[in-house]
């Protein structure tokens, strides 16, 4: 038997109007937003939860342990309900530990075969199944997710490319000695294809011998690595502006960064998409049977809001998987939904039913480098 909606809002109300919660103002009010926002579909995490609840402005690398406190306490009153209160409910709700999402559960009344039996003499051998249950599924490979297949292949290796940015060292601004990012500069070529045209600035700066990256390459790596250690798979870590298209064709490639950094994959990326094709900082969908033609601007001004690109696509004997985004919200929101087993499995099972490649376009927001919110708006198989 399912449980419905008017069940689920009577079981909040009367969670929220108990004896338990009458001096807990703020576990009613993070229960009631917390079920809400489950209802609605909202995928929940803890700076969402921070941002939105607690009206937090300064979400960044470190995490605020106010969201993981109020949320524990919360997990301990309704403990305390259902221990008190609601002992004889049939459905009760729960929050999953590490979770922020509400869900409802059914309770089994034990049946009296249970008080017959003898637990002390059943114990060793209930341990030992368990054991045994335990042996057999760790021996048994996990499945790979089709759609990362190749990447997790053991007769293929696997190269991850990060979107670094070339520059330039000499006088900056200020006047002094430094190094510069210029994004009409994205290679030693075009370096010195600006000197040819700047002659007076030939001894006054040349190639950095560095590149940069923002921190979406260690967030990126930790998510992918966190992802193939599943699957006992590795990857090794090289640079976009250090790499050769011949050294790209050495394996299966995964990229993840801007396309404005005028990165090799862009051409990839061109060659492999039948109806895609990124120009500078636009994306252009174009002689699709069942699309009209489109023009995407990647290079949006706002960090709180922009498109993503992601495509999976056949390239000579190897495949590539990239992540285009000129913000780091873009990049970690899609790679976190694309090595999420669930969202993969989801999206493989709505888009790419009879094709194996596909390009889609998300639109995501976020606050201070963190998303928030990921919308897919359009996804072409092919």
């Amino acid at each position: 038997m399912k449980i419905t909606k008017y069940q689920k809002d009577n079981i909040v109300k009367r969670i929220t109007e108990s004896k338990t919660f009458k001096n807990a103002p703020t576990s009613i009010a993070l229960l009631q937003y917390l079920y809400s926002a489950t209802e609605k579909g909202i995928h929940l995490k803890e700076s969402v939860v921070d941002i939105e609840f607690f009206k937090s402005k300064n979400v960044g690398d470190r995490s605020n342990p106010r969201v993981r406190v109020n949320v524990h306490n919360l997990r301990k009153k309704i403990t305390q309900f259902y221990d008190t209160e609601g002992a004889d409910d049939i459905w009760r709700l729960q929050i999953d530990k590490g979770q922020y999402q509400v869900s409802f559960h059914k309770i089994e009344r034990s049946k009296s075969i249970l008080k017959t039996l003898n637990w002390p003499t059943l114990i060793p051998y209930a341990l030992l199944l368990v054991f045994v249950i335990i042996s057999i599924k760790l021996s048994i490979p996990k499945s790979k997710p089709k759609m990362w297949k190749p990447f997790l292949s053991e007769d293929s290796g696997t190269h991850l490319y990060i979107g670094d940015h070339f520059g330039v060292t000499g006088t900056t601004i200020t006047k002094n000695n430094g190094w510069t990012r210029d994004f009409s500069i994205n290679s030693t070529n075009d370096f010195y294809n600006f000197i040819d045209k700047n002659p007076n600035l030939r001894d006054s700066i040349r190639p950095a011998n560095y590149s940069y990256s923002t921190r979406m390459a260690a967030l990126s790596s930790q998510k992918l690595q966190s992802f193939f250690q599943d699957y006992n798979k590795t990857f090794s870590i090289r640079f976009s502006t250090q790499t050769s298209a011949s050294e790209i064709k050495e394996g299966n490639a995964i990229y993840v960064g801007p396309s404005k950094n005028d990165n090799q994959f862009l051409y990839f990326f061109n060659e492999a998409n039948p109806y895609f094709e990124i120009s500078n900082t636009t994306l252009k969908l174009h002689n699709h049977p069942k699309f009209k033609d489109s023009i995407y601007n990647l290079n949006s001004y706002n960090i709180t809001h922009e498109y993503a690109v992601v495509s999976k696509y056949k390239s000579g004997n190897t495949e590539h998987f990239v992540f285009f985004s000129q913000h780091d919200i873009g990049v970690s929101a899609t790679l976190e939904y694309f090595t999420n087993k669930d969202s993969i499995q989801k999206f493989y099972d709505t888009y790419l039913k009879n094709n194996t490649f596909f390009t889609a376009i998300f639109e995501v927001k976020g606050q201070d480098r963190t998303n928030t919110s990921l919308k897919l708006n359009k996804v072409i198989s092919f």
